[in-house]
């Protein structure tokens, strides 16, 4: 069987299945040392499945570093250090490669990250393979796990502006723009700390969107969301890409992912403390339903419809958004 035949997320069910990984399905592996633990994690990008043509060297750079550092936030850590290994074509000019790295320097710096080294090989393409490390201490870490039956939901920002992005990028409605609402992600750092703070409990980021990760929450510990349409925030570009494409708004907000906002969890009695301390420190948070432990079903206003599809995977063909093809 091909791993096309089974997809990113049944494939890691059966690493897990083997028994080579010992730690829970998390955003970060953690390694506990007495009160406080390290955070791992690693992520890859590539000119296959990352890296629009036409993106920039720092553009590039910023990304990588981004969506390394968004696994960090996931866990509600704190960031200390990144490593790089890169494989990249050598015919590809200096400058290129220069403001690669200046991109990355540029966003860890902005969470007081440094890099601490890593591997340059040539190879074909570019693929940029980044190691985040981070520290928390035990009690202030997110997990997953910390899910629980009759929790608020809730999400930062808005969402679907990736997927905005990608529709005006495929269309040539403005590639330029399309581009840059692709790459220039926002990792929460500092919004996770304070929201762990303030008493979230289940965490994760948005990379491959709102579907997809309900539908892990639903296969990994059988809960699900119940979730009001009306409430979920729409990016501005949202209308735009949806005249263009076809695709209703919802699902281009919901299915295609890349915004890398955190989907969290607030207990019932402490949601107006919470959303009371998410107004003080200027942190734009939506609450767009609550946990049970039926299926993820989706209030369109009228009726309550069950949510259909499992978003964006890996080693899968990227569903269409609408008209939009990839």
């Amino acid at each position: 069987m091909k791993l096309s035949d089974l997809g990113e997320r049944e494939i890691i069910n059966n690493i897990f299945k083997i028994g080579v990984v010992k730690q829970e399905k998390d955003d970060c592996a953690i390694v506990p040392i007495n009160d406080e633990s390290f955070l791992f994690s690693t992520d890859i990008v590539s000119d296959v499945t990352n890296i629009p043509k036409g993106a920039t060297g720092e553009q590039i750079g910023r990304f990588f570093a981004s969506v390394n550092l968004s696994d960090i936030a996931a866990m509600a850590g704190i960031p200390i250090g990144f490593l790089s290994s890169i494989s990249i074509d050598p015919s590809l000019e200096w400058d290129i490669l220069r403001d690669i790295e200046t991109g990355m320097h540029h966003v860890l710096r902005s969470f007081d990250t440094e890099l601490l080294g890593g591997d340059l090989k040539e190879g074909n393409g570019m693929t940029l393979s980044g190691t985040i490390i981070g520290r928390q201490r035990n009690e202030k870490i997110r997990k997953r796990s910390d899910v629980r039956k009759d929790q608020i939901i809730g999400v930062t920002n808005s969402l679907g502006k990736a997927a905005s992005g990608y529709v005006f990028y495929r269309s040539g409605y403005n590639t330029v723009s399309g581009i840059e609402m692709m790459m220039g992600i926002s990792p929460r750092v500092k919004e996770a700390q304070i929201m762990t703070e303030s008493g979230a409990r289940f965490l994760t980021d948005l990379s491959d969107g709102l579907k997809s990760a309900l539908y892990q929450m639903k296969s990994d510990f059988g809960l699900a969301g119940k979730i009001v349409e009306h409430d979920i925030p729409v990016h501005e570009s949202v209308n735009k890409a949806s005249e263009i494409s076809g695709a209703s708004n919802v699902d281009i907000a919901t299915s295609y992912g890349g915004d890398y906002e955190l989907l969290f969890t607030v207990d019932n009695e402490n949601f107006r403390d919470f959303a009371s301390s998410m107004e003080s420190n200027k942190i734009s948070v939506s609450f767009i339903g609550q946990i049970w432990d039926e299926k993820n079903i989706i209030f369109d206003g009228r009726t309550w419809r069950p949510i259909v599809g499992k978003g964006y995977e890996h080693f899968s063909r990227m569903p269409p958004i609408g008209s939009i093809r990839s």
